[in-house]
């Protein structure tokens, strides 16, 4: 634990102008307020067409990356990044996939369409969790080993002499707070994410296999989401833009979590935060891998026990 305070108080001097991190604040503060006083996300945007939303979706996600970005320059002064040739190829190429990963175009259309009544739901929950591998992580896996490859870390993948003790320990201080939260009303409506249905009864097999596979694709889903915030956004990106990095990949972390409870896309931007800066400074994404998928097991865990 001392190793990864050591990592945020380096990061902090380095990084943090009063100022600065103020307007982003204040930036963040105000797409809070406007996203939940309007309900605009689920209201607005999840209301778009299959062919409209991945582009509404672009155009939120653009926003919290380049503004963030915008005023790192107005602020520091430091212009240069904005005419590099990656910068534009590689922050387009992430951001059009989170896009698409967070609007998954035609995949109810097309569930509904292939499978069975009973089956729908259940299929179309564990597809979400990983489509992510074709959206997010085979594309950006493609650009690394065409533009990238000197680099060795693989956006944080190949990670050597990782310490994992650290983020064992967050866990268990975190077990405690998971804990009380599930008696909480809103918790036990939040959670757990898998939704018992007909599933297991047509395909002939007890409800505990359609319930790991469910479980299997959700932890999935969060390996994909370090790979591209933590480990394409950071990793890929400090030649680029150094430190920036992490501020900008937070801001567009906290407008993914939009659709979720206030508390959670407010928390998300310390998450991320954090997490951005332990990838930064050890060139991996596992420790976020763990914490992330770890904290999303237990939170799922707790609340099925409290159900």
């Amino acid at each position: 634990m001392k190793k990864l305070w050591k990592y945020l108080q380096q990061h902090v001097q380095e990084d943090f102008n009063f100022v600065l991190y103020g307007a982003v604040f204040l930036f963040l503060a105000t797409a809070l307020y406007f996203n939940y006083k309007f309900d605009f996300l689920d209201s607005v945007v999840n209301v778009q067409s299959d062919r409209t939303k991945p582009f509404c979706y672009l155009l939120i996600f653009s926003c919290g990356y380049y503004f963030t970005l915008l005023l790192y320059s107005f602020f520091t002064k430091q212009w240069d990044f904005w005419k590099v040739k990656p910068f534009w190829m590689k922050s387009m190429l992430v951001l059009v996939a989170l896009s698409i990963d967070s609007s998954v175009p035609f995949l109810s259309r097309t569930i509904n369409a292939l499978a069975n009544p009973e089956i729908q739901f259940w299929l179309y929950k564990v597809s979400l969790n990983l489509l992510s591998f074709f959206t997010v992580m085979l594309p950006l896996l493609v650009y690394y080993f065409l533009n990238d490859r000197n680099e060795k870390h693989v956006y944080g993948l190949n990670a050597k002499q990782f310490d994992t003790k650290p983020y064992f320990i967050m866990l268990l201080i975190m077990m405690p707070l998971i804990i009380g939260a599930s008696f909480h009303v809103s918790f036990q409506n939040q959670y757990p994410m898998y939704k018992s249905s007909s599933a297991h009864v047509f395909l002939n097999v007890p409800e505990w296999v359609t319930m790991l596979c469910y479980e299997f694709a959700y932890g999935f889903d969060f390996i994909s989401v370090e790979f591209l915030f933590r480990g394409f956004m950071v990793i890929g990106m400090m030649n680029i833009l150094g430190r920036k990095a992490v501020m900008a990949m937070a801001v567009t972390y906290c407008f993914l979590h939009l659709g979720k409870p206030v508390g959670e896309a407010m928390s998300s931007i310390f998450g991320g935060y954090i997490l951005g800066v332990i990838a930064y400074e050890t060139k991996s994404v596992w420790g976020g891998i763990i914490v992330h998928v770890g904290i999303a097991w237990m939170m799922e865990l707790f609340a099925f026990i409290g159900k």
